[in-house]
């Protein structure tokens, strides 16, 4: 029996929906993450609209999802008004927080989206409860969707941190600067950039996070699948590892392209006199 893919993706990335906005309605109730907030809210809405365009493709035709819909009890019609209310919940805090002088959702909406966010992983598991399939009828099932959400928005909440502190120390802690009106200062030649690449600084990401990660693997499991070393059984599991490790290794070399381009303009060291 092969896994039912849209649904694990629909139900991981509800979850991972539901615990970012759960973490910055926490975050928001205690006073904190104003910073997160917008990054919060997209990565939120987007996680939700890769989850229910996941789940489309169940039952090997989109129009057969419609016919549940039919009945209001059925597990889909259920997951589809938490989808919902989830959505409506996150497009009001973004608009509360946009309307607010301080620029902070207030309070009620971080309690609004504490529920929706803990409501929506529960339905989702509560509509998988049948008797047809004992071992998923038990209320164990839900209760780990609710942990699986906590669990996935306190990592996503660190992720989305650590990205905004980031970038807020790119923009804020500026140390040099490119002065066009001085042209008897010699430019960085690009020998040191490609260097550090190759060697230097930036050389673990590249070998490691490019080469390896992303070019290596990818081709060897492709190759390993053409040949007849992998089953055609694993070949979907198989082609999913070498996806992400070629998304991986696409990331990697886009920030090394950053990096490098902004060392490229760096050309004299701001000392205020």
């Amino acid at each position: 029996m092969h896994p039912e893919w849209p649904l694990i993706l629909f139900t991981f990335f509800n979850c991972l929906a539901g615990g970012i906005f759960l973490m910055q309605g926490i975050l928001t109730l205690a006073g904190k993450g104003k910073a997160m907030q917008l990054a919060s809210c997209v990565s939120a809405i987007v996680a939700l609209a890769i989850g229910g365009l996941s789940v489309f493709f169940h039952l090997q035709h989109p129009l057969r999802m419609l016919n549940g819909f039919g009945h209001i009890t059925s597990g889909i019609t259920i997951e589809l008004i938490f989808v919902i209310v989830f959505a409506i919940a996150v497009v009001l805090y973004f608009l509360m927080m946009r309307r607010s002088e301080e620029g902070v959702a207030p309070k009620w909406c971080a309690i609004l989206a504490i529920v929706v966010s803990l409501a929506l992983p529960f339905a989702t598991g509560d509509s998988y409860l049948m008797s047809a399939i004992p071992v998923w009828d038990t209320m164990l099932l839900p209760l780990y969707y609710v942990v699986a959400t906590v669990m996935l928005g306190g990592l996503a909440a660190m992720i989305i941190a650590v990205a905004i502190s980031g970038m807020g120390a790119n923009y804020t802690e500026m140390e040099y600067y490119f002065d066009p009106t001085l042209p008897d200062v010699a430019m960085r030649q690009s020998e040191q950039i490609t260097g550090a690449i190759l060697a230097g600084e930036h050389a673990v990401a590249f070998w490691l996070g490019n080469v390896v990660i992303g070019c290596a693997v990818p081709a060897v499991l492709a190759a390993l699948v053409m040949v007849g070393k992998i089953p055609a059984e694993k070949a979907l599991a198989v082609a999913v590892i070498a996806l992400v490790c070629a998304v991986i290794g696409t990331i990697v070399w886009r920030v090394l392209l950053y990096e490098v381009a902004v060392n490229a303009l760096i050309q004299f060291q701001w000392a205020l006199q």
